[in-house]
C-alpha cells in the first residue's frame, strides 16, 4: 500500500456539478517549523547511492540547510485536485489537478480546476517550504502545515483552460502527461488558445506574444505523468485588449 503524497478532504462544494469549474484562492500556507527530505537510489533525475533521509529546520521564513546555507521558504501546496472522472491516486497531475507540484501555488495564488464529479470533492496535500521547478530529486522541503482557501463556485464552467493558475506576475496554463515533449506542446498550445479566446488577437499573433514573452517551463518530471506550464507575465496581459 502507498502512502505517499496524503491529502486531507475530500471537501463537498455544494451545488457543483460536472461541467462547472472551480476558482480557488490560496489565502495563506503557515508551514511547521521542521522539513523533511529524502533522496534515494533510482527516484528522481539524479544518481545517488542509497537512501538518504533528512530532516530540516524550518523558521523565520528560512530552511536551515547543510554548511550554513539559508534559503527562503516560499510555501507551496503540492497536491490539489477535485475528483477525477475515473479514479486516480495521488501520484500524477492531469485534468483535474492532482500532484501538480507548481511552485507557483502559493499564499496569493488563484487556481481554476474543473468539477467532473457532483460536488467536485475537493482535496489539499503535499504541502512544501521550496520547491524549485521540476522537483527534480523526486521531493520537496516536505513540511506538515495549515492552509487557508476561499472556494467560489462557477456555474456552467470558465474560458480559462483548466488546470490553470493565476497570481500577481503571470498566468499559467498547465499540462500533463507521460511525455515531456506531449506535455510541453499541449501547456503552450492551451495558452496560445485562450489569448485568441480571451484576448483581440489573431493567432499569428498570439504565437508570435508567447514566443517573445511566454516562458515554457518544467513544472516536475518525477512523477508518472509531467508537468508542464506555459507563463505569460502579467504585465503583457496588462496591455491586452479583451474580447466584448
Amino acid at each position: 500500500m502507498k502512502r505517499n503524497n496524503p491529502v486531507t478532504g475530500p471537501l463537498y462544494i455544494e451545488g457543483a456539478e460536472p461541467g462547472d469549474a472551480l476558482k480557488i484562492e490560496i489565502i495563506s500556507i503557515e508551514p511547521e517549523e521542521a522539513g523533511v527530505m529524502c533522496v534515494r537510489t533510482s527516484k528522481g533525475v539524479y544518481q545517488v547511492e542509497g537512501c538518504h533521509c533528512r530532516r530540516f529546520p524550518v523558521k523565520n521564513d528560512v530552511v536551515f540547510f547543510d554548511a550554513g546555507i539559508e534559503i527562503p521558504v516560499q510555501p507551496m501546496i503540492g497536491v490539489i485536485g477535485t475528483c477525477p472522472a475515473i479514479a486516480e491516486d495521488t501520484q500524477s497531475p492531469g485534468e483535474h489537478g492532482g500532484n501538480l507540484d507548481m511552485r507557483d501555488l502559493g499564499a496569493g495564488a488563484t487556481l481554476y480546476l474543473p468539477v467532473f464529479v457532483p460536488g467536485a470533492l475537493l482535496s489539499v496535500g503535499d504541502l512544501h517550504a521550496v520547491q524549485g521547478d521540476g522537483e527534480t530529486a523526486i521531493c520537496a522541503m516536505e513540511v506538515s502545515g495549515t492552509v487557508t482557501l476561499r472556494v467560489e463556485l462557477i456555474k456552467g464552467g470558465t474560458l480559462f483552460p483548466m488546470p490553470f493558475i493565476v497570481t500577481r506576475d503571470a498566468h499559467c496554463a498547465l499540462a500533463a502527461h507521460e511525455s515531456l515533449d506531449v506535455c510541453s506542446v499541449e501547456a503552450a498550445r492551451r495558452m496560445h488558445g485562450w489569448l485568441i479566446k480571451a484576448y483581440e488577437l489573431t493567432d499569428a499573433q498570439a504565437a508570435m506574444l508567447l514566443s517573445l514573452c511566454g516562458n515554457l517551463r518544467i513544472t516536475q518530471v518525477v512523477n508518472p505523468r509531467k508537468g508542464c506550464a506555459m507563463e505569460l507575465p502579467q504585465t503583457i496581459l496588462n496591455q491586452l485588449k479583451a474580447r466584448k
